[in-house]
Order: C-alpha cells, then structure tokens, then sequence
C-alpha cells in the first residue's frame, strides 16, 4: 500500500463520526485513571502472575522430578528422558494460534479456566507413570493446554493498559516464572528430605503437590479473570472508572470486536516485522528451555548431592527476579525494547562463556546466575515489544502466538543438547546456548534500528504524530491500515 493511499484513508477517518462516551473533566479523569490502575494491579496482574507460577511449577518440575528418582521410576534409559521434554513443546507449538483464535470466540476466563483444569489434571497424572509412552502422553497433552496463559497474558493485558505500561506489568507476571523456578527448587529439597514414604516416590509426589492446586485456580478462574474492560463488574470499578477503561482500552489500538479477522490474519502473517521478532525468540528459546528443565542436572554435576543441588537452584531464580523486574521498569520508563533486549543478552552471553571457560565448581555456578540474570527479562521485554507494535486484536494475537510457535518449535534442540556423555563440561550445550544468544543481540538491535528508521521517515513525511482517536484507530483496522497509519509510532 503506497504512502500517499494510506495518509489518504488516515485522513478520511478522522471524519468519521463514531459514538462517544460521555467527556470526564481532565482533574477527574486523572483520578479515575490512578484508581482503576491500581485495582487493576492488584488483582489483574497478580492473578495472571499466580496462573503463570503454577503453568511454569507444572512446565519445569520434571528437572527436579529427575533428581528425585524419575528415570527409575518410569524406567527411562538413554534418550527417553530428552524425548519426553521434547514432546511437551510439541504439544505447545502446535496450539498456540488455534488458542487465540478460540480466547476471541469465548472469553479469556473460560479459555484459560478450562486449560489451567486440564493441565493440573496432565501434571498430577505424570505421578501414575509408570513408563516412558505414559510419561510422554501427559507431557504432550500438558503442551496442548498449557499454551493458553504464556501467549494469551500478554493480549489480556493489552486490553486494559496502554502500550507504555505494558513491559513492566508483563514483566510482573512473567517474573512468576523465576519465583516458579526459585520455590520449585525448594518444594523438591522438602520433599526429597522430609515427605519420602513406601507408598509415593518423592518424584510422584512432587507431581500431584505441585499439579492438583493448578485444577482448583482453574476453578476459580471462571470467576476471579476479568474478561474485557466492557465487562468490568460494578463491585469492583465506579462507573466512571469503567468508562475510563473503555476509553484507555479504545486509544490503545483495541477498537476491533470481530472474533476473526482475515486481513489481519493474512496482514500478521505478510508482516516483515514478525520475521524479526521470531528470530529474536527462536534465539530466547533454545537457551531458555535448556535453563529451565537441566539447572538441577547442572548443579548436580558440578559435585552437589541430589537434594543439595535442589536446594542450589534457587539463586539463580532470585537473581534473575532482580533483574526482571528493573530491566522491565526500565524499559517502560525509556519505551525502548531492542537495547534492552540486546543487553540482557549480552549478560547471558558472559555466563555461558564463563561455563564453557572454566572447570571451577565457583565460577561455574556464577556463570549459570549470570545466565539466568540476562535471559528471563527477555521474555516480557519481547512480549510486550510485539503487543506494542501490532494494530488490531487479530493480528496482536496471531503475531504474538507465531512469535511463541517458532520459539517453541526451536525449543526442542535445547532440550536435547545437553547429553549425558557431554558432561560435566557440556560443551556442545553451553556452545549452542552461546550461539544463539549472539544470534538474539545481532536481530533485536537491526530490528531496533529498522523501526527507529521509519519512525524517522514517518516524522519526515508526515510530520510529528498526534494521538489519534478511538475512530480514526478504528478507520485505520477497517481499512487494512494497522500499524502503517501515519500517526503511529513504533517502539524500539
């Protein structure tokens, strides 16, 4: 679409006269905005940070569930432990797009409700294993239902804060994933020490203590998960709060209500943007779930007893919460995403070379923190970068979900690079996560300077944009303009 076409349908769209809400007085409307967000922190974005501890309790307990007698358990042998973490991201990948499709049918409350029950359901049922084709069928079906909150959090929390607001709420709840990691290494040192019986193995207790709580958020979550700004409940905002959330919801690119739009499937899927933002992930995520699912084989190996290296996983996890939290309240305050993205990588990098460098038990550990501290702030910081940038609900959604499903995809290759004959060094494994982290510093700072680019032309040929209306944003999806309005800016 040419630039003189798409200024043209800009400009027709600022005369279309949409209905309004009724016009709150400046010094209310702020008042109103400082109440609404603040209910909205305190049981929004806690509620989707608490889904998002158990889906990743429920994700990476199998690490720890090695340790605790798994592999005999279940009589794996050679690659069969490997395989069945594969399997989890095959399931995973396969359903991301479809479960956004499906969030925009029903509501987010009674997607991610029915999801969250039916993985509790795989989780605790992993405890019934008793051979490899049992173990790989619960995590592949875990993958299936489990795909709904990481993706859909994100699309949930566009609709009720502006695109500058998003990182560091992103980040709060994907900064449950460390807390998950941290409690998860705790939860097995207590059961691998103090819950042994003849009846339950500490492993298939780790299981059902971390699975069966998972079904009853489910429950709740019909209830608790706030669907839309439009139907916010009269006990919970004033009337003029809900009117301001409509409002905030409207001016923050959320003005399309068709539960599938085609164009903007067919516009996600031809835009340049989303190559970047999959090679970006794809570079996440291949360290990531290698982090996630081997540090208490790690640990192990570096001379720490079973229960001990449980017990040493934690660290990691609180340093990263640190670093989470501050990079994402950073970017937000800069609204730039790629350096920050970059440099978090480039702290991963430092940990992996001091992993693959040195034999040193201390200095080994050091390196898995570092690791840890540069790689789970990526996270909400791409999350949030796609949600930024995308106009229009469908295409959010789908950019989003592709994003994930090429991530997840590659997600494989790092659960099968850490080989028990490549350890303890593991030097194929630590050089791939290198590679690929290279690889994420490399794509998020061109993307950076691409976006900083147009954004520079647009200034140039446009002239310095001013916020555009709930109908000319409206104008803007209907004609198949998204992001390429002229009043649109990206973050970089």
């Amino acid at each position: 679409m040419s630039n003189d076409s798409i200024a043209e349908k800009a400009a027709v769209a600022t005369h279309e006269n949409k209905s309004r809400l009724v016009a709150i007085p400046p010094s209310e409307r702020d008042a109103a905005i400082k109440r609404l967000k603040l209910k909205l922190d305190l049981r929004l974005v806690p509620y989707l940070a608490l889904l998002y501890l158990f889906n990743s309790l429920d994700r990476g307990n199998i690490g720890n569930a090695r340790l605790a007698g798994l592999e005999e358990g279940t009589h794996l042998t050679g690659n069969d432990f490997y395989n069945a973490l594969s399997f989890f991201y095959f399931g995973y990948t396969i359903s991301q797009i479809p479960n956004m499709f499906i969030m925009k049918k029903v509501t987010p409350a009674i997607l991610v409700g029915v999801t969250m029950i039916m993985w509790g359901v795989c989780s605790t049922s992993m405890a019934a294993a008793k051979s490899y084709s049992g173990l790989v069928a619960a995590r592949f079906f875990m993958g299936i239902f489990e795909a709904s909150v990481g993706p859909g959090a994100p699309i949930i929390l566009s609709f009720f804060y502006l695109r500058h607001e998003l990182a560091w709420r992103t980040a709060l709840f994907f900064g449950s994933s460390t807390f998950a990691g941290a409690f998860g290494g705790l939860i097995a040192y207590g059961v691998s020490k103090n819950l042994s019986n003849k009846t339950l193995a500490p492993w298939q207790l780790l299981f059902i203590i971390e699975g069966v709580p998972t079904i009853f958020l489910g429950i709740i979550t019909f209830f608790i998960l706030p669907n839309s700004p439009e139907t916010l409940e009269s006990w919970f905002v004033t009337p003029q709060e809900k009117q301001v959330a409509i409002e905030r919801a409207r001016s923050g690119h959320n003005t399309d209500t068709n539960a599938l739009d085609k164009r903007q499937l067919i516009a996600a899927f031809k835009d340049y943007k989303n190559i970047f933002t999959c090679l970006i992930y794809i570079g996440l995520n291949i360290p990531l779930a290698s982090y996630t699912s081997f540090l208490p084989t790690i640990i192990n190996l570096m001379g720490y007893e079973d229960a001990k290296a449980q017990l040493m996983t934690v660290p990691p996890y609180a340093c990263a919460i640190v670093c989470v939290f501050a990079i994402s309240w950073s970017s937000d305050r800069t609204r730039n995403r790629g350096f920050h993205v970059a440099g978090s990588a480039l702290v991963a990098c430092i940990g992996y070379i001091l992993l693959i460098s040195s034999g040193n038990v201390q200095a080994n550990y050091v390196g898995a923190c570092f690791v840890a501290m540069g790689l789970y702030p990526i996270v909400p910081l791409m999350l949030s970068w796609v949600a930024n940038n995308n106009v229009g609900h469908t295409k959010r959604a789908v950019s989003i979900a592709m994003m994930n499903t090429f991530g997840q995809c590659f997600a494989t290759v790092g659960t099968q690079i850490y080989k028990t004959p490549t350890a303890p060094r593991f030097f194929m494994g630590y050089g791939v996560c290198l590679a690929f982290t290279v690889v994420m510093i490399v794509f998020s700072l061109a993307f950076a300077v691409i976006l900083k680019r147009e954004n520079s032309r647009r200034d140039f040929e446009f002239g310095m944009p001013e916020p555009t209306t709930p109908e000319e944003q409206q104008a803007a999806v209907e004609n198949g303009i998204y992001d390429n309005h002229p009043g649109f800016r990206y973050f970089t």
